[in-house]
């Protein structure tokens, strides 16, 4: 079992690394090529790629081939585009690049759903997932302070550490264990194409609850990722990059407290949990503005921790739960859509709509603008929690508790 858990977290690790290579520096990175015009369109086509492919990726590893082959053979491949689209950005081709882009994250995505997949398959996903998903984090904190250090922020030399990394990845995952289709030798038909089986999981209302939460609680996640680093500048913080790292940092240290309230308190209480330190960590900034207040900050970004784990990272686990043996891949896929595709197309407009609207002055002087802003995210959490506490009582937790103990 520990031979078993450590070639996880490696795969983990190493994925989370492919990742952060070319999403961190994105932004900087187009804008110092030239192309400064194009990064929000940049990631508008990202989002779009997420809603795309995920799900019939997901149909592939379920029952066509070994989900360790298809996450090999999408990480060579994605090498390859990566590669490619380095050059379009270097020679300042905007259309050449968005396309470049698309295909990036048309490719990339699906495999965090195809890398969770093989965790849930291979470990207990309550008790062992939050400790592979970890190294995750720990690989995207690396990455983040290796391209630091050699001074690659915004050049594209991170770029080619992705194709790099790529690779390493894909042939990694050949040495992955097996993880065979579960639907294999069944016949194709058209509910198969259209991903249907998975799409039924709608039907089950706790489980359309849990995907809504996602999908709205992407307001405030969105409102901390996209500004938080704006408002520690507003307030006088020269390093807003390094003090964000204490977020990350909670994340890898909350995360073993997962196991700990899945089993004594079940999926609905530690959602919850996560839920509500969305809102409280709102409430925290938007008192900041006005107080200036370190401590107020700090604790907030310290909430990160718990917002995440407790209630992304839980996510996870309840949609394998829920999904049975023959549509894990589609389900985790599905959870991924709900968050980085839809999710982030509604969280982006709103948040862009509430940031335009209320924060017009720069630095310092619009501290009391700011006030006003932090407070939407946290009434829009709020309303989340209070919904989920009167609507959401699926009875998996208590079955996940009589299985734990």
């Amino acid at each position: 079992m520990k031979v078993m858990m450590s070639r996880l977290m490696c795969m983990m690790f190493i994925q989370y690394i492919v990742q952060g290579a070319w999403v961190l520096t994105l932004g900087l990175v187009l804008s110092s090529y030239g192309m400064p015009e194009i990064i929000g369109t940049a990631y508008a086509v990202l989002g779009i790629a997420t809603i795309i492919s995920p799900m019939f990726v997901g149909m592939v590893a379920d029952r066509f081939f070994s989900t360790e082959k298809v996450l090999a053979v999408m990480h060579l491949l994605l090498a390859a585009v990566l590669y490619l689209t380095t050059s379009f950005i270097v020679s300042g081709q905007t259309t050449q690049s968005l396309a470049g882009i698309f295909f990036v994250g048309l490719i990339y995505y699906p495999t965090v759903a195809l890398s969770n997949s093989i965790a849930f398959h291979h470990a207990d996903g309550p008790r062992y997932f939050p400790v592979i998903r970890v190294f995750g984090s720990i690989g995207y904190v690396v990455l983040g302070l290796f391209i630091g250090q050699m001074g690659w922020s915004g050049d594209i030399m991170t770029w080619y550490v992705a194709v790099i990394s790529a690779v390493v990845m894909g042939l990694y995952s050949l040495t992955l264990p097996k993880t065979p289709p579960k639907s294999a030798g069944a016949p194709l038909s058209a509910r198969d194409l259209l991903c249907l089986d998975a799409l039924a999981l709608f039907k089950d209302k706790y489980f359309t609850i849990m995907m809504i939460s996602i999908l709205v609680l992407m307001v405030p996640k969105t409102a901390y990722s996209a500004y938080i680093p704006v408002f520690l500048n507003a307030l006088g913080f020269d390093n807003a990059a390094s003090m964000m790292q204490i977020g990350v940092a909670m994340e890898v240290l909350f995360v073993f407290f997962i196991p700990f309230f899945l089993t004594r308190f079940g999926f609905k209480v530690t959602l919850m949990l996560g839920m509500v330190s969305w809102a409280i960590r709102s409430v925290l900034f938007s008192q900041s503005a006005l107080s200036g207040s370190y401590a107020m900050v700090i604790i907030g970004l310290v909430l990160q921790g718990v917002c995440w784990d407790f209630f992304f990272t839980v996510a996870d686990i309840y949609a394998d739960k829920k999904a049975g043996d023959k549509i894990k891949a589609q389900a985790q896929s599905l959870r991924f859509i709900a968050s980085n595709g839809v999710g982030l197309f509604f969280a982006s407009s709103v948040c862009g709509y509430i940031f335009n609207s209320n924060v017009t002055d720069t630095g310092s002087a619009g501290l009391a603008q700011w006030e006003t802003f932090w407070l939407f995210p946290a009434a829009i959490a709020g309303i989340v929690f209070a919904a989920f506490l009167f609507l959401f009582k699926d009875d998996v937790s208590t079955k996940y508790e009589k299985k734990s103990v």
